[in-house]
């Protein structure tokens, strides 16, 4: 009963701060319906075993579907409504969000968020691969495809995986 009538959904460690920070979501199975208005974030203590803090999205989301810690310590992670989705910057120590963007057209996919060897971070909608420098929080599309990614996948040595349809596939992101 951590995230009530939600479910964990994604998690990242924040080893500096003895966290775990996870995403939950309100979706269901097929014929479902939700049993609260919206997902949440919250950070679990894992030497205390309890929640150290929770709190939802600026406005309402069905999912944190993806999240990825940075190297500064900032939390990095996609939300979804219905037919969109949002990339967010979250602050742990300040227990805030610091920042947003828009994502490019698609339904950002499930656990697609990473940092490459470059430090910038990776994400996948159904349309698109995408590249944000947290430096600067600018993003950019590296490959578009109509609804071409399915499922998001790794980076190993110098590709990024993914799978299409019944088709692993991968793009050389690096030299």
């Amino acid at each position: 009963r951590i995230a009530g009538d939600a479910s964990c959904y994604t998690l990242a460690e924040l080893p500096k701060l003895g966290l775990i920070a996870v995403g939950t979501t309100i979706q269901g199975g097929t014929g479902t319906q939700p049993k609260v208005d919206q997902a949440t974030l919250f950070l679990w203590d894992y030497q205390a075993e309890k929640k150290a803090w929770e709190g939802p999205f600026e406005h309402p989301v069905e999912a944190f579907n993806a999240v990825a810690a940075g190297a500064d310590g900032r939390l990095w992670g996609t939300v979804m409504t219905k037919d969109a989705g949002e990339l967010f910057v979250f602050d742990p120590v300040a227990k805030k969000f610091t920042g947003r963007l828009a994502l490019p057209p698609g339904r950002p996919l499930d656990l697609g968020l990473q940092f490459g060897p470059d430090g910038k971070l990776y994400g996948f909608t159904r349309s698109c691969l995408y590249r944000v420098n947290p430096r600067n929080m600018k993003l950019e599309t590296v490959l578009a495809a109509d609804e071409g990614f399915g499922v998001a996948g790794p980076i190993i040595g110098q590709k990024i995986y993914y799978g299409d349809g019944h088709e692993l596939k991968a793009v050389r992101l690096f030299e």
